[in-house]
């Protein structure tokens, strides 16, 4: 509401409004003179109609209230209250009494968003083609110019020439409609309830259960008919039925259930997490731009399980081909603490529990996955075993295990690499540990078979003083002698270009 003071409309004071009074004549400006100075004035002429008030009504105050109620609204709509079981009236909303008189659709866009910066970019290559436009335009004049003065270059008359052009009819269109019969269509009708959809269910699955009966009956018929047993005893005419009976039949324990519900799960993990998530994507600390070389770091996550509090992360692995698989696996590097170890594969779209989770015997100590066949798993263990898992399986059981029969490390095995395939396609890789051995294990169709590549050995450096029987001067020489013994790897890396070469390093500062 807004107050205002308005003076009163001409007839306010009284029901008849006064005289018309005649307009006065404007006096005349008094006459020029070429020699005078006339200074400038101001004649004010009072309207015939005005209204003539006192001092006493001029310094009243008048108050009038706005209100942003539009009358041509009906007041009077009811409706039906289904709660109440009557007719209510139903005021206009304030939503209602709103009336646009201008609207118009901007594009303004900030200086500093992409859009702006492409639009700047395009304004900018535009004003480039313009000015390489006029610059081949100038050129082209100034070499027009330089022929034209040079003498006739045998071109068009320029004093009998004339232009001719001739336009022919189009071919009519021609139209052409093809209208079929429509196929009858028949109307139904019907009211299902919850207890018919039910019996429905129930009946499709009774009439499943007794198909694989029959089956299995006609199977033992045939059978019996074989071997010379009487029909009568092979087949029974009315299998008996159990409906309460498990079959494979049933929806909620299947594969695509299990799917759903993993789909579903991540769903409701990336809902609760949202803020983390888009700070993943967008998140960038604005301060880093003052800080030239450094960054800042944002935590996200932690990844855990209430299997893993009392175990110790000592490997880490990212899938190659989805991005957001990630393999830890856990174990422990207190040895005289040896227990069972533990591998999870966790995914950035559920980060509340692991996707896949497998339990080796003895502790894990590092993991690979295979470049080109991402489901496979190496595993190293501190027994001295390596394992293969396929995480596709969700089986604890690994795919191939070594064993002493085919051969495995004595010691913990430190790290492990894929290799490319050979031409015959089996898949191997490498491994090294602290018994002094770097092995290459081949995949064959029934096992995992060891052939040593590398026996790493003690080598210790012996100073030896050379005492001048071949050289006067006394100089000493380094020479490196072999000790019995092995010595334990702690790592090893191969030639990204040349398989065949490859760095190892071992616990007593050497690198083979």
């Amino acid at each position: 509401k807004h107050n205002a003071t308005m003076p009163p409309k001409r007839g306010a004071r009284g029901n008849q409004a006064p005289a018309p009074t005649r307009p006065r004549q404007p006096v005349a400006p008094p006459p020029d003179d070429e020699d005078t100075y006339t200074e400038p004035y101001v004649q004010r002429i009072r309207p015939y109609n005005q209204v003539e008030l006192s001092d006493t009504e001029r310094k009243e105050e008048l108050t009038r209230v706005l209100t942003a109620t539009d009358p041509n609204l009906p007041k009077n709509l009811t409706k039906y209250n289904y709660r109440e079981k009557a007719y209510k009236i139903d005021p206009p909303s304030p939503g209602e009494q709103l009336a646009i008189h201008f609207e118009m659709n901007g594009c303004m866009m900030h200086l500093d968003s992409v859009e702006a910066k492409e639009q700047a970019q395009y304004e900018a290559q535009k004003a480039e083609a313009r000015a390489d436009a006029a610059k081949a335009a100038a050129q082209a004049a100034a070499s027009n110019q330089v022929n034209v003065s040079g003498g006739d270059d045998g071109g068009k008359n320029q004093f009998n020439y004339s232009e001719r052009a001739a336009q022919t009819f189009d071919n009519p269109y021609r139209n052409r409609g093809v209208a079929t019969m429509p196929p009858p269509v028949t109307g139904f009708t019907a009211t299902v309830s919850q207890w018919e959809i039910y019996d429905t269910y129930m009946s499709d699955y009774l009439a499943g259960v007794a198909a694989v009966e029959q089956a299995k009956a006609l199977e033992k018929k045939k059978s019996a008919m074989a071997h010379g047993v009487g029909q009568d005893a092979a087949y029974d005419p009315e299998p008996t039925i159990a409906p309460a009976q498990k079959t494979s039949d049933d929806a909620v324990h299947t594969r695509a259930m299990g799917k759903c519900l993993q789909i579903l799960e991540r769903m409701i993990s990336q809902n609760a997490e949202d803020e983390i998530f888009q700070d993943f994507k967008y998140w960038e600390d604005a301060s880093d731009s003052f800080r030239p070389g450094e960054g800042s770091l944002l935590p996200l996550w932690r990844f855990s399980t209430d299997r893993s509090k009392r175990k110790q992360v000592t490997a880490l692995e990212w899938n190659p081909k989805y991005t957001d698989l990630f393999a830890v696996g856990y174990g422990s590097y207190d040895f005289m603490r040896q227990g069972a170890g533990m591998i999870c594969c966790f995914s950035l779209k559920n980060t509340s529990h692991p996707e896949y989770v497998f339990y080796p015997e003895s502790g894990v100590m590092c993991l690979a996955f295979h470049p080109q066949h991402p489901s496979l798993l190496a595993v190293g263990c501190y027994d001295g075993t390596v394992c293969v898992y396929d995480v596709r399986k969700q089986t604890n059981k690994p795919l191939y295990s070594s064993s002493i029969k085919s051969g495995k490390h004595t010691d913990p095995v430190w790290e492990v690499s894929w290799q490319e395939e050979d031409v015959a396609k089996e898949l191997n890789f490498f491994s090294i540990s602290s018994d002094g051995r770097v092995a290459s294990w081949l995949m064959s169709k029934n096992e995992l078979k060891m052939e040593p590549v590398m026996v790493l050995k003690l080598v210790a450096s012996l100073k030896t003083i050379n005492n001048g029987s071949n050289s006067g001067d006394g100089n000493t020489e380094e020479n490196e002698g072999s000790l019995s013994g092995l010595a334990g790897g702690c790592c090893f890396d191969f030639n990204k270009v040349h398989d065949h070469l490859f760095i190892v390093g071992t616990e007593e500062g050497k690198i083979h």
